[in-house]
């Protein structure tokens, strides 16, 4: 049995979709407010604000023994964060401190990070697991603090790259899909050109996540990068959308990140390229690149 705690979100419906063909488990989905429309016979949905300690505990009585744990509730966009510290803070790290806590007979717990713990990289430098983490942002900051609570009870963190693609969760399109709706209407969009990471679909990352619990459990390798070999800029990703698609690339309008103060409120790393040599070795991988 898997439990996914912040299992409504795009990656979340994505860890359902590849448990489902990967594996013969169960699956019990938590989401906050709305449940979602999504209906499986071996898909049990249930309410859990991750802030209520009463219904973190309730998860305990429909969890079987030997449960293998996902974790993604967060407080994600670093605007956000920076407006509504308070809340980011109870959500990110009180939320999970207690959850890892307080779940019993599980057989492992995969905490989901991303490339923001690591701050500003390099192209021509990827960031490994071992790297100093130097995050330029308060969320990166409770990613950073996250990941030491996970770590600190022997579970595992997974950190993720920009992901890319299309959303599974009914009635929210993705950036993604905000782009390949403009294209096809004929509008134009603006891509930074010259930031880098290591871009992946959300089917991958997934992919990829699913496969390491099944094939380990709990990793002996505490972290593990999931990422792409080499970096992608936003606009590249936006150009191998339009070629997937067949749709007119030169409405695609390469923009540079560093004029980005009318943008967003919180400071962005301009590059974080990750190393993905362990992810290829413990899952026997040769190439992993974008796949649309």
């Amino acid at each position: 049995m898997y439990l996914i705690v912040g299992a409504s979100g795009f990656l979340g419906r994505y860890c359902i979709k590849n448990i489902l063909e990967k594996t013969q488990d169960n699956v019990v989905a938590t989401y906050s407010s709305v449940a979602p429309a999504f209906v499986h016979p071996r898909v049990e949905w249930v309410q859990a604000d991750v802030r209520n300690f009463g219904e973190i505990d309730n998860l305990n009585q429909v969890i079987a023994p030997g449960t293998k744990v996902i974790y993604l509730a967060a407080y994600h966009h670093p605007d956000r964060v920076e407006e509504n510290p308070v809340l980011a803070w109870d959500i990110n790290i009180t939320a999970l401190s207690y959850a890892v806590n307080h779940l019993q007979d599980i057989s492992c717990f995969y905490y989901a990070s991303t490339d923001t713990v690591y701050g500003e990289g390099s192209k021509d430098k990827p960031f490994t697991e071992d790297s100093q983490l130097l995050p330029v942002n308060r969320y990166g900051l409770h990613k950073v603090l996250a990941e030491q609570i996970t770590l600190a009870h022997e579970f595992n963190v997974v950190r993720f790259p920009f992901i890319f693609g299309p959303s599974l969760v009914e009635n929210r399109p993705h950036f993604f899909d905000k782009i390949k709706q403009a294209l096809t209407e004929g509008r134009s969009v603006e891509m930074f050109a010259d930031s880098y990471r290591s871009t992946l679909s959300f089917n991958q990352c997934a992919g990829f996540l699913v496969d390491l619990i099944e094939r380990y459990g709990a990793c002996e390798e505490q972290v593990v990068n999931i990422a792409a070999d080499g970096p992608m800029s936003k606009y590249e990703a936006a150009v191998a959308l339009a070629d997937k698609f067949g749709l007119d690339k030169s409405l695609i309008k390469p923009i540079s990140i560093k004029n980005t103060n009318a943008i967003f409120t919180a400071k962005r790393a301009e590059t974080a390229v990750l190393d993905n040599s362990k992810l290829k070795k413990l899952l026997n991988l040769k190439e992993i690149h974008l796949e649309l």
